[in-house]
Formats: C-alpha cells, structure tokens, sequence
C-alpha cells in the first residue's frame, strides 16, 4: 500500500465516502500538524484535504451524519487538551467549528450511533486518565453527559456495533499501565456492561469493526511496539486471535473501506516517533469448488 506522505503518529484515522482519512497528529520531530490527507482505496493514491482549523494530535476521528468529525485532541509537546470540535462535508473546502466539548480532552476514543457521536475517557488538564462519557447530536449541535465508564483510561479505542459502544483498552498514565479491559454501553439503556479481557493489555491501540467482528490492532509497552491482532465476536462473546500486523505499531488508525480492513500510520518504537506505513488485510477468499 502507498504510504502516508507524511509520517505520523496519533492522528485521527476514519473512513467515510469510500476513502480513509488521516486527520492531525505528530511529525518527525514531534511537531503537531493540522494537515489532512485522504486515501483513496481504489486507486491506491493519496490526496491532501483541507487542514484543520488547528494544529492536534491525540484526536478522535470519527464519520457520523454524512460527515467527519474531530474531536477533541491535544496541543503541542507537553501535551495540552483542547475542547475543539470539527465537522467536515467531504465536498466542503474547509472545516466548521461545532459545538465544543463540555471538557477539554485529548486521547479519548469516539464512535457512532446511527448520527449520534460518543465519545469516552481520554486526559484532561487535571486528571491522567478520565471515566467521562458524553454523547453529541449533531442536529442540535449539543453534548450531555452520560453514565460514566466503570473504569477510567486514555489512548483506548471505541467501536460502535448493534446499538452498542464498545470501550477497548487504554492505559492509566504510563505505557507500562496498560489495561485489557472492555467494557459495553447499551446506548438504549445507557447501561455499562464489563465484557471479557482482551488478550493483550495495551494502550494506543487502534480499532474497528471488520466482518462482524470488532478488530483491535497494535499499541504499546515500555519495551516495544506490538503487532497484536485480536479480534472479539460479540455473539460469542470471546476474543478470538488474528494474523498479527506485518509491522508492529502504536499510535496508528484502523479503518475499513472498499472492503479492506487498513491499519495506517503510527510509531514503530514506543513514544512520539511517527511512521507512514500502510498495511490491508483483504476478505478471505472463497473456497474453490471443483466443477461438478
């Protein structure tokens, strides 16, 4: 797959309109950058889209309502959070400003319920790791506050499935306070449920949902970046394991478009050290059947 033309490592990565976005993050020099870059799957080719209004990394990314939405993130190096939130027609030229977040975060995680936007946990200025959940609607352009996660956390993943969000590892603070805990809100009940580990504790993970399963990819410990590739049937309610990544990463996106399960870009060593690579994992292949 092309690469990323620009290295990065926590930038927000989703699909929408057949193409995956890669919106902010860090550069080579640990440089945040407002640049947005969009891949074509088709075609393998990657065009520049309009940069955000400000330069983040640690931003949650996530298509909702026709639209991408950037949500969130953090300043700079140290990192500062910002409330700031995004909204992009893929036909637009530039970014709207929305309604911001009730509390500045960055290295939260977001998904989406039919329009509705979710986003959970993350750091904020005065706290490592937050249980915070709050839900946007995009025709009132309003946040409310949710029933909080059962365990606080950053640099985890979200996934929406069935109605339901689903909160995925993370880490309290330090790359060696990993979690494997996942954790389901019933978006009709706003109920949480706690679901079995992941196999592999790890923050700055990325996640998506591939062939009726949740796929979560990569992350980090102190040591090393990880190629983990766990994948949990919600039906079966059990982690199953997976082709590892080719190239082990943290930091990076996944995402799935022209039937393409993608991880992009992300660090192949621990801390804030940017990459570009492009790896697909394609649909199976049928068996094939002799002829009668």
């Amino acid at each position: 797959m092309s690469p990323v033309p620009v290295p990065r490592v926590a930038a927000g990565v989703a699909a929408l309109d057949g193409r995956i976005w890669v919106v902010g993050g860090l550069t080579p020099g640990r440089t945040a950058t407002s640049r947005v870059d969009v891949y074509d799957p088709l075609t393998d080719t990657w065009s520049i889209g309009p940069p955000l209004p400000e330069a983040v990394h640690h931003v949650a990314l996530v298509g909702a309502d026709d639209r991408l939405w950037a949500i969130g993130g953090h300043r700079g190096v140290p990192f500062r959070p910002v409330a700031s939130v995004y909204s992009l027609d893929p036909d637009d030229s530039r970014w709207r400003v929305r309604q911001p977040l009730p509390r500045a975060r960055g290295a939260a995680a977001a998904a989406a319920v039919g329009d509705d936007i979710y986003v959970l946990g993350g750091q904020a200025e005065e706290e490592t790791a937050i249980r915070t959940v709050e839900r946007y609607d995009p025709d009132d352009d309003r946040w409310e506050p949710l029933p909080p996660m059962p365990t606080p956390r950053e640099h985890l993943a979200a996934v929406a499935m069935d109605g339901v969000v689903y909160a995925i590892g993370g880490r309290i603070g330090s790359l060696s306070s990993n979690l494997s805990t996942l954790e389901a809100l019933d978006t009709d009940t706003l109920r949480w449920e706690t679901l079995p580990s992941m196999p592999t504790p790890r923050g700055g993970l990325a996640a998506t949902v591939y062939r009726g399963r949740i796929h979560a990819l990569g992350g980090e410990s102190p040591a090393r970046a990880f190629d983990a590739h766990e994948a949990y049937d919600p039906g079966e309610r059990r982690w199953l394991p997976q082709s590892p990544l080719p190239t082990a990463r943290h930091g990076l996106g996944a995402a799935v478009a022209a039937g393409t399960l993608y991880s992009v870009a992300g660090g192949v060593e621990p801390g804030l050290v940017a990459g570009a690579i492009v790896e697909a994992l394609a649909p199976p292949r049928a068996p094939i059947r002799p002829s009668d």
